[in-house]
């Protein structure tokens, strides 16, 4: 999609009710980024959300569009309330297990960095698919 077909898309959308799985909202803000060709095995998927015990976050080596049951499928951590996110070691052991190792330093930078971010910003919902890391 071309820079004027996505302007186009988000004009026919902007500001109008859109119901989505049978939930209606307007959609206000629009995040668009130019597409990168990568290869499928570098796409990851992390949520992050707030739950009673804390801050729970998810992470799947498998992300993209046919992510399907992400429940089953991730890898999960909480941080508790009033908690400090784990260790570098402990993020890799928790969540990346199934991660090339070369790839394992960046997405520990980049989840920490996130999660920092999410709990600066006062966010209750943080969902990232693809998360793309070359």
């Amino acid at each position: 999609m071309s820079w004027n077909q996505a302007k186009a898309w988000i004009q026919e959308r902007a500001g109008k009710p859109v119901n989505v799985e049978g939930a209606t909202g307007t959609l206000n803000t629009f995040i668009v980024e130019p597409f990168t060709p990568h290869p499928s095995d570098t796409e990851y998927y992390v949520c992050i959300n707030s739950v009673r015990e804390g801050d729970m976050i998810l992470f799947t080596h498998k992300g993209g569009v046919d992510i399907g049951d992400v429940d089953s499928k991730a890898s999960k951590i909480t941080v508790p309330v009033d908690g400090d996110l784990p260790s570098r070691a402990e993020l890799k052991s928790g969540l990346l297990s199934a991660v090339p190792s070369k790839r394992q330093d960046a997405l520990v930078d980049f989840l920490a960095r996130l999660y920092s971010t999410y709990v600066e910003l006062h966010y209750t919902y943080l969902e990232i698919s693809p998360l793309v890391c070359m």
